[in-house]
This record gives structure tokens, C-alpha cells and sequence, in this order.
């Protein structure tokens, strides 16, 4: 029989909500967008035991140390329920479709109802496969927390979504992968954005770029509990970034630069992501924002000079519209 390879056509990433408690699997497969690649650093925490007395420079025994999972996946987005896994809260609401969720951040005092944490997990299933049962490889892995999630639009091509997740655990399996049902709308574009920055939300039309960063700065610990995984990720300071790169005008260099980087004034900021007026939306509200930096380099090319803002803001809410019911895994309050 001839070798069989794993072709990338046959591969497929899902998501699984988690509800009751950590690392505890609810409900079915869901789709997770249009996915580009999922990639995992796995490492068995392998220790080198070296000791006196084996008259031997070669290693003695291998031990088994802490197990670590630090996971990217990378889609064009279609909904925005990984917006909500980075954040931490929503508030779904709407009936009948468009359905609505109000998206914000996530505190120490919050108690999750799909798992009472901080933060809201969720499962990943890697398959790769030759369609016979037994010869597939299939990975799932469980209490994912999202360590840093960044939307990324570019002109000219589909919004992006990076997601940077830690799990806590990997199984494997040969078999079937899990039914999922696709959504066949179009993903989110760079057309689709309207960006809007200070006074009284202007509209930046020569924006060619927006890299929207959502951080939480896990903290992860193996406690002495036991077991090898790593424990319930802790969330540490949010912190949320935006870069935008756009084309030099006079409307906006002097505010952006006298007013607001040296002059270091305050703005709130808009990212309005409308695929379909009404039923598939994003706003992204940022208030109390500042200007950490701005290059704006003078130097021989084609075309206008070319301008680098990077932005923090105090404070992040973000509002969807879609026909998701809920983003979270039942719909208790």
C-alpha cells in the first residue's frame, strides 16, 4: 500500500465551548471562521537529570516536568466570538435575528457562568487526515484561555484575526473528526472599516492599516497539585494597543502630532466594521486614548510619506451584530 499523506485540503479547526467548570467540554463542534493556519507549541517540560556519582558526562534519566501549551490560530473572522474569549464579558441580547452582544472587559471580581473564572474557556480540535478511521490525527486541546487576540486590517485584503491561547491539557485521537456546520458568509474586509479618531469622531480616510491588540498577560502557574498541567490561567493587567499606519495629509499630521502625541491630549476612537448594514456589524470603542508614539520618517519614494501612530486607551467596549443567539455556551444571565 502507498504512503498516504495528510493533505492540507483535508484539514479541519473547530471550537468547543466549555461550561461548568475549567477544561470541562459543553456542547457541539462550532466554527471558528475562515481558518489560515493553527499552530502549536507543545512542550513536555522534558528535565535533563544529571548527578554525581555516574562517572559520566551523558545525561542519567529524562524527567517528566510540567506540560505547556502555547497556541496561535490564525482566521479571517466572520463573527466575533473570539472578541468575547479575549475580553471576558458579554451581555447577548436581540430576538428575533440580528441578534446583538455587548462585548466589555473582564475583572478580577467577575465569575464567568460558563465555567466560574475570571476568563471564559473554550477547546480546540486540530484535525489532520486521510479520511480512514484509525490512520487520522486528531488533537483536542482543552482549557484554552486567550492570552492575546489582534484584529488586523490591510488594504486591499480580508480582516485578519491572530488569536495567541494557552491550554492546559492536549488529548489525542485517530478517528472521525467533529461535524461542524460552516458559515458561508463572506468574512470581514478592509472595506468594510470605517475608522474614526478625535474630534468628535472624524473620519481618517487615508488609513491603510489597523492592528487592534487585545492583551491579557496570563499569568500561568504548575502548582504543586499533583499533576503535570498547568493551573487555571490567571488574567494580569489588560492591556489594549492600536496601530494605525496611514498616508501623511495636512487635515490630520498637525492634531495628530502637535495635539496629541507632544501635546499628549486625550481622544475616543471608533472602529466601525459593517459587513452588512444591520445584521453584521462590529463597534469598537475606545475611550481616553494616548498617543504613545508617532513616526513619521522623511525619506526618498514614490508616493505620499507615510505615518505610524500607536495608540492606548483607557478603556474598550465592543458591540456585535450578527445572527449568533448567543456567543456564550447557554443563555443563563
Amino acid at each position: 500500500m502507498p504512503n498516504k499523506f495528510f493533505m492540507s485540503d483535508q484539514h479541519q479547526v473547530a471550537f468547543f465551548n466549555e461550561s461548568g467548570t475549567y477544561a470541562n467540554q459543553f456542547g457541539s463542534a462550532k466554527w471558528v471562521g475562515m481558518v489560515q493556519s493553527h499552530e502549536s507549541d507543545e512542550d513536555m517540560g522534558v528535565i535533563n537529570a544529571r548527578y554525581l556519582g555516574t562517572a559520566s558526562r551523558n545525561v542519567s534519566q529524562f524527567l517528566d516536568g510540567p506540560k505547556s501549551f502555547n497556541n496561535t490560530l490564525t482566521f479571517y473572522p466572520q463573527d466575533w466570538q473570539f472578541l468575547y474569549f479575549a475580553m471576558g464579558k458579554v451581555t447577548d441580547g436581540g430576538s428575533p435575528s440580528p441578534y446583538t452582544h455587548t462585548i466589555t472587559t473582564a475583572h478580577g471580581d467577575n465569575i464567568d457562568p460558563t465555567n466560574g473564572e475570571i476568563l471564559p474557556s473554550f477547546q480546540v480540535e486540530e484535525f489532520q487526515g486521510i479520511g480512514v478511521t484509525g490512520s487520522n490525527w486528531l488533537r483536542t486541546f482543552d482549557g484554552c484561555m486567550v492570552n492575546s487576540l489582534t484584529i488586523t486590517a490591510t488594504q486591499g485584503e480580508p480582516v485578519t484575526c491572530e488569536v495567541n491561547y494557552i491550554a492546559q491539557d492536549v488529548t489525542f485521537a485517530s478517528g472521525a473528526k467533529s461535524s461542524v456546520t460552516a458559515t458561508t458568509s463572506r468574512p470581514f474586509m478592509y472595506q468594510d472599516l470605517k475608522v474614526h479618531l478625535y474630534a468628535s469622531g472624524t473620519t481618517v480616510d487615508e488609513v491603510k492599516s489597523v492592528a487592534l491588540t487585545v492583551n491579557n498577560n496570563l499569568a500561568v502557574n504548575h502548582y504543586v497539585d499533583n499533576n503535570r498541567l498547568v493551573g487555571v490561567p490567571l488574567p494580569g493587567a489588560a492591556d489594549y494597543q492600536i496601530e494605525v499606519t496611514l498616508n501623511a495629509t495636512a487635515t490630520h499630521t498637525k492634531s495628530l502630532y502637535d495635539q496629541y502625541f507632544v501635546g499628549g491630549s486625550t481622544f475616543n476612537a471608533l472602529f466601525d466594521f459593517t459587513a452588512s448594514t444591520g445584521s453584521r456589524i462590529l463597534y469598537i470603542t475606545c475611550s481616553g486614548c494616548k498617543v504613545l508614539d508617532m513616526e513619521a520618517p522623511s525619506e526618498i519614494g514614490d508616493g505620499p510619506s507615510e505615518q505610524t501612530i500607536t495608540i492606548a486607551p483607557e478603556v474598550v467596549t465592543a458591540s456585535a451584530t450578527d445572527d449568533i443567539q448567543y456567543y456564550r455556551s447557554f443563555s443563563g444571565a
